[in-house]
This record gives structure tokens, C-alpha cells and sequence, in this order.
């Protein structure tokens, strides 16, 4: 089939399609590394949904910096050379929008945006606006350490009633999460979500928003209890807005 150049493509785009083709092919710029078995899962749950292009930035993160920000919750300024770097890479290769799959680091979600002019597709946006559309006034409330004491949903659905577990509880998350993060260790972390889940069944939770995009395939099944993840609600946004 004879080909052509369409020369409304923008600036570094154009490239050889068949007669007709009316459209191009949008590319998603996905910042990754935070950590990277999150990055893969929304990378297959994308590729599973769309036939969009797909551009990963993986960012290495010093891992002292790394453990800082989930134990401890400081130091979090650190990350933001890293993300604006990132999101003007993808923008420069081609990105026509951006993602960030990582509730935490969406605490420098204003300053990603300013570093790239192409829309930043935000995982509490989409996560808030899902709650509300699913009519979910009370929900268990599982992230990390930083996540939880921002509470950034609340900012967006002040009427929903976020349900968080014990110190104690979110300590044990918050170790287990580090551990698997630094060395793919899954054990901690997925018996300290089992034990925030018996804690959330105490308080008769009947659906619970993971708000890590490392927590899913890591939660006990529990009758009459929704789980919503953060990974599953930012793709379908993606795919949404394509």
C-alpha cells in the first residue's frame, strides 16, 4: 500500500502511515521507578486495555532516599528534580500526555505539571472522582505513610469518610512496603495488609481503596468487601482520556 507523510502531525511525530490514516497514535509517557513492580502492573494493565504508544522513563531513586520518604515521610522535596526531570524527558520524546503511578509522590503533583505542557493525567483526580461516581461515602484507607497523612482525596471528596488503621498497623505497612520496594520482598507487607484488613473488618468496611500501587495482589480476599485499586482506576482514566 503506498504510504505518505502527514504533515499535520506535530514537530517530531510525523512518520510514515498508510493512505487515509486520519489519526495518529497518541503516546502515553509513563514516570517510572516509584517503585518499579508498580510501573510494570499499570505497563500491562495499559497494554491490556489500549494500543496507544507507551514511553516509560524509569528513574533510579537512591534508595536511602527512597527509605526516608516511606518510613520516615521526609525528605520528600528530594523527589522533585527527579519527577519534573522525568516528565520534561517524556514531553521531549514524543509524550502527548503523563502519568505518575504512585499515590505518594502525587504530593508534587502542581510541580510536575508546570515542568511539561502536555496534560498530567492525576491518580487522585481519577481516584476521587471514582469514589463519587460510585457513590462511596465510607471507605478503608490503605497507603503509605505519607499518602495517609496527606489524605490529597480529601482535598478533592471532603464528604467521603476515609477509614485509616492504627499507628501500630501503618507501621507495619510502612516497613513491609520499604522492604518489598528495596529488594521485591513481598512477605512484611502483605502480612500487614492482612492485619489492616482484619482491622478495617472490626470497623465494617465494605470497601477499601488501595492507595499504593504496590499493594495489589497482596490483600486477603474477604467476603462482602470491595477492594479499589489505585493502579486499575488510574489506567481506565488513562485509557479515558485517549
Amino acid at each position: 500500500m503506498p504510504k505518505r507523510r502527514l504533515r499535520n502531525l506535530p514537530a517530531g511525530r510525523q512518520a510514515n502511515l498508510p493512505l487515509g490514516t486520519k489519526k495518529y497514535m497518541k503516546t502515553v509517557g509513563i514516570i517510572g521507578g516509584f517503585g518499579p513492580a508498580a510501573t510494570a502492573q499499570f505497563y500491562l494493565k495499559l497494554t491490556a486495555k489500549t494500543r496507544a504508544h507507551i514511553i516509560v522513563r524509569h528513574v533510579l531513586v537512591p534508595q536511602k532516599l527512597e527509605h526516608d520518604a516511606l518510613v520516615h515521610g521526609k525528605n520528600l522535596d528530594a523527589f522533585i528534580p527527579l519527577l519534573t526531570s522525568a516528565a520534561a524527558d517524556l514531553e521531549h520524546h514524543g509524550a502527548d500526555l503523563i502519568v505518575l503511578p504512585c499515590n505518594t509522590l502525587h504530593v508534587h503533583e502542581d510541580v510536575i505539571r508546570r515542568s511539561a505542557s502536555v496534560p498530567f493525567i492525576s491518580i487522585i483526580d481519577a481516584t476521587a472522582q471514582f469514589l463519587l461516581n460510585h457513590h462511596i461515602s465510607r471507605v478503608g484507607f490503605l497507603g503509605s505513610r505519607v499518602t495517609i497523612q496527606e489524605n490529597l482525596f480529601k482535598k478533592h471528596v471532603n464528604n467521603i469518610n476515609f477509614v485509616t488503621v492504627p499507628a501500630d498497623v501503618q507501621k507495619e505497612i510502612d516497613t513491609g512496603l520499604d522492604q518489598f520496594v528495596r529488594n521485591q520482598n513481598p512477605t512484611k507487607l502483605q502480612k500487614a495488609l492482612t492485619n489492616a484488613f482484619i482491622v478495617l473488618t472490626t470497623e465494617y468496611v465494605t470497601d477499601v481503596l488501595l492507595a499504593c500501587t504496590d499493594f495489589g495482589g497482596f490483600c486477603p480476599k474477604i467476603p462482602g468487601m470491595r477492594i479499589h485499586d489505585t493502579v486499575d482506576i488510574l489506567v481506565s482514566a488513562t485509557v479515558n482520556m485517549l
